[in-house]
């Protein structure tokens, strides 16, 4: 091969610098042979020779191989699409101003299409804008064509005319397959590909449910578990109040009502108190007070978390999607439905799914994949998945109505984007090593970032229904409402308060009330009592305000109300008795 290769080369005039590398690379050929055939001569009757004799083939095998490589062998015949290459190190490369043709994929926004423009001028896109950095890599023009206009989205079409399912011999009708192209195992058995150039996966897209007021969304800062341990805790704190204060248990110095149930509830009163901030009432107990320290700082950390997080929520969001992931879908057995493209890698890969994990697909199949967005717009299917930059590019700018369409979960199926070339063309191997260079640099993610996709995609539109930073009445909706049942609760108590206390006071006369001893016939000792309990309080506060007007010392003032008290129940005695 080494021979035959020297000798086209002289024919041809090559290089002499070719020749002189192709006359070295022969004679180190026939130097490795002969001390192979030295080694088998001086070995053949021991295992180590045997050990020997194997390493030097391999040896001789793998030199063969790259000296192959090195020379450039291609095997491309009459159907090389180019000119040979000069050298396949990187920055050493060039096609001599060749001119090769892009059989091209159109999809937004790898490969967008003008078509009011022609010729290059019509195409833009990511993919576009490599190949310019490209062509000054390795110093080569190209011609773009969209590889079948009436299926401009199909990725197997540009394939075809690199190579892919041709016989060895077959004109090629272009040098180079592009767009947004899946490397798959399957292709790489038709086609060389070059070293992928983006590596991303799917994004699944669902409808985003419309966006309703939720007259709750002042309880949402807390969960409902936590919730119901704050209810806990009041009401069991309320019960030892009750049981360390309430004067029914004999504490007589006390801020409860008598009684059992009224203490109780106002022992209940006094915990919640203390939530709402509004405490009218301090423990007189030490044990009390050792309470009251561990509720209020229970309180403190409560109100607070509360108050941080309530701003987050008071607002009207859009309601959660019910898929929140593709797996979501797989798991379903066929209950959603899916809108896919055809002839894409889309049906290879759902094939797979079913047929390595046995899961079942509802699929509704579409010509491209804008018209499976435009399905699940319209609310015929429940989800699409397409390549994550498409999305990207679509959401950000190219739907009307950012917020009709999101995308849920994680990427899935990874994979690589490359340009796709024939079997028997090796010019994969500098357009690898310049797109390796072109990364290093980062002339690819200022591509990126220039399209709005991948790490440097926008983040998501935000779709809340308030975007002014003011309340609205429908998200205070349910707290006016919480406030409203608790005001009427209150004006009922209220009124029964007073009819149970006008029951009580109809024994009751006023002091100096000319009825009162009208009032007093006929009714029992209990009456009695509570008429004079009322008589000695307002006898006593009386007395002690008048006395301490007169500059009375304490002392003079609480023989006052002594006196006072005396003379209220004599009087009192006196009224009964007539």
């Amino acid at each position: 091969v080494l021979f035959t290769r020297r000798k086209l080369c002289v024919q041809q005039r090559a290089p002499p610098w070719k020749i002189e590398r192709l006359h070295r690379a022969t004679t180190s050929f026939w130097r490795v042979k002969e001390d192979v055939r030295g080694v088998r001569k001086g070995s053949v009757q021991n295992k180590a020779g045997i050990m020997v004799r194997g390493c030097a083939v391999t040896a001789l095998e793998a030199l063969v191989f790259v000296l192959l490589t090195a020379v450039g062998v291609r095997g491309q015949g009459a159907n090389m699409l180019g000119r040979p290459l000069t050298n396949v190190t990187h920055q050493q490369v060039s096609f001599n101003d060749a001119t090769h043709r892009v059989a091209l994929q159109v999809i937004t926004p790898f490969v967008m299409q003008d078509t009011s423009l022609t010729g290059n001028d019509a195409f833009s896109g990511f993919t576009i804008d490599m190949f310019k950095a490209l062509g000054e890599e390795l110093e080569v023009e190209y011609e773009f064509f969209v590889a079948n206009e009436a299926d401009k989205e199909s990725s197997q079409l540009p394939l075809e005319l690199v190579g892919a399912g041709k016989s060895p011999g077959d004109p090629l009708e272009a040098h180079i397959a592009a767009g947004a192209i899946h490397i798959t195992s399957s292709r790489s058995k038709t086609v060389n590909f070059a070293l992928p150039y983006y590596f991303l996966g799917y994004s699944l897209v669902v409808k985003v449910p419309p966006s309703t007021p939720n007259p709750l969304t002042f309880l949402l800062p807390f969960h409902e578990l936590l919730w119901a341990g704050i209810i806990i805790e009041m009401l069991v704190v309320g019960i030892v109040f009750f049981m360390m204060e309430s004067p029914a248990l004999g504490h007589d110095e006390s801020d409860l009502v008598e009684g059992h149930a009224q203490g109780m509830f106002d022992a209940v009163y006094w915990s919640i108190s203390a939530l709402t901030c509004t405490l009218d009432k301090a423990p007189k107990t030490w044990g009390g007070k050792v309470v009251m320290l561990g509720h209020g700082w229970f309180m403190l950390i409560i109100i607070a978390a509360y108050t941080a997080n309530l701003a987050s929520f008071l607002t009207v969001t859009a309601q959660s999607p019910t898929i929140q992931s593709f797996q979501d879908v797989a798991d379903s057995k066929g209950s959603y439905t899916m809108a896919l493209p055809r002839g894409q890698s889309h049906e290879a890969f759902i094939k797979y799914e079913e047929g390595h994990y046995g899961y079942k697909f509802n699929i509704v199949w579409k010509n491209t994949w804008e018209e499976c967005m435009d399905a699940v717009l319209n609310g015929e299917v429940d989800a699409t998945f397409e390549d994550t930059p498409v999305v990207e590019y679509y959401l950000s700018n190219t739907i009307s109505d950012p917020c009709a369409l999101t995308m849920v979960g994680p990427s899935f199926r990874p994979v690589g984007y490359g340009l796709a070339f024939s079997s028997s063309n090796t010019d994969f191997l500098p357009y690898s090593q310049a797109i390796v260079h072109l990364q290093e640099i980062g002339e690819l993610t200022k591509l990126a970032k220039a399209y709005n996709i991948g790490p440097n995609a926008p983040a998501p539109v935000s779709c809340s229904g308030n975007t002014s930073g003011s309340f609205f009445i429908e998200e205070m909706w349910g707290l006016i409402t919480m406030t409203g049942v608790f005001v009427g609760i209150g004006i009922v108590v209220s009124v029964v308060e007073k009819v149970l206390k006008g029951k009580d006071g109809g024994a009751v006369a006023p002091a100096g009330d000319a009825g009162g001893a009208t009032a007093l016939n006929g009714t029992d000792d209990a009456a009695l009592e509570r008429y004079i309990k009322a008589g000695v309080q307002a006898g006593v506060e009386q007395a002690l305000k008048m006395k301490m007007a007169d500059g009375s010392g304490p002392t003079e003032a609480a023989q006052g109300a002594s006196n006072d008290l005396v003379m209220s129940t004599e009087l009192t005695v006196g009224l009964r008795s007539e």
